[in-house]
């Protein structure tokens, strides 16, 4: 069962070593590697942008070959959902039609995504922007996700009747 949407900054810091959180992101994987998540479509064009990216600001500036093969690795342990053409125009236009603008609408289509694929979780470190924009779904970064995902010490076993 698909639990939980990963941001693209989190697919961002699970392959690019010298981002900051890429440890906490990584360990999403690597802790628990049966564990299925789903990435939006258009996650990955943003994050291939952003490890590409050539100016003196850019924090990575990876090859293309690099960006896509670690983007790869990511689609090959995800589900890829998205948005029908339709649904990316109706986002966009309730987006405007509540007075919004700039970037933040890329985080509106992450969470239409997830909402309209029927994902119970979104996992991104930016979790006020997304929280903001969506009260109707839980919103953890990975250290959280980690452990609300944790089995609790308190917790009894199911016991199945036979």
């Amino acid at each position: 069962m698909r639990l939980a949407l990963l941001d693209s900054n989190v697919v961002i810091a699970s392959v690019a070593e010298a981002h900051e959180h890429h440890e906490a992101s990584i360990s999403l994987f690597l802790d628990r590697p049966n564990h299925n998540f789903a990435v939006a479509a258009h996650s990955y064009s943003e994050a291939y942008s952003i490890l590409t990216r050539r100016s003196q600001s850019s924090p990575f500036r990876w090859p293309a070959a690099d960006a896509i093969a670690a983007l790869e690795s990511v689609a090959a342990k995800c589900v890829l959902v998205g948005l029908t053409h339709a649904q990316t125009f109706d986002a966009v236009k309730s987006f405007a039609a509540e007075g919004r603008v700039g970037p933040r609408l890329y985080d509106r289509l992450i969470g239409e995504a997830a909402l309209l694929n029927g994902l119970e979780c979104i996992v991104t470190w930016n979790t006020s922007h997304m929280s903001s924009l969506f009260s109707n779904i839980r919103v953890l970064d990975p250290i959280e996700f980690r452990d609300f995902q944790a089995p609790s010490k308190s917790r009894r076993p199911r016991i199945r009747k036979q």
